[in-house]
């Protein structure tokens, strides 16, 4: 997947997280199914980048290098060089002592990066509560008054 791509899956997975949680748990009174659901997508993303990273998905390289415009050597240079399958290489030199320490560092925020991306969603739609709105109310349609209905009285001149 590569170090930036996982970063932007694992804030939109975040995000997503909280509206389904609102569509379909609160409503069925199914709460817990948020933990699994947040332990499956972080647990199944950093399995598969630490599979890459030290080398086990090495066979699906040569497949990849049939395109033209990648040259991907390993699991550790898809990590830092992920867009080459989009055509921009970024040219990070992955063989220099310090970037396994590195790696580790970026691993360890896979977590954070997730509940980056569901801290924003609830600010969005709202909280887990009745009375947290979020801002979602002011891309919102408004509401009309009805015909007799009066949304401000108007003020009595005396």
């Amino acid at each position: 997947m590569g170090f930036i791509t996982t970063f932007i899956l694992l804030t939109v997975l975040g995000y997503v997280s909280h509206i389904l949680y609102h569509k379909y748990g609160l409503p069925k009174g199914k709460t817990a199914w948020i933990a699994y659901y947040s332990i499956f997508v972080v647990g199944g993303l950093l399995l598969l980048d630490i599979l890459i990273f030290i080398g086990i998905l090495d066979f699906i390289f040569p497949i990849m290098n049939n395109l033209p415009w990648v040259s991907i050597d390993n699991g550790r240079d898809f990590m830092w060089n992920s867009f080459q399958l989009i055509g921009i290489d970024f040219g990070i030199a992955y063989a220099i002592p310090g970037m396994t320490s590195l790696a580790v560092i970026l691993f360890l925020s896979y977590a954070p990066w997730y509940v980056f991306g569901k801290i924003n969603s609830k600010m969005m739609f709202g909280g887990n509560r009745s009375y947290e709105e979020g801002y979602w109310w002011a891309l919102g349609p408004t509401k009309k008054p009805k015909q007799d209905e009066f949304v401000v009285k108007a003020p009595v001149s005396e």
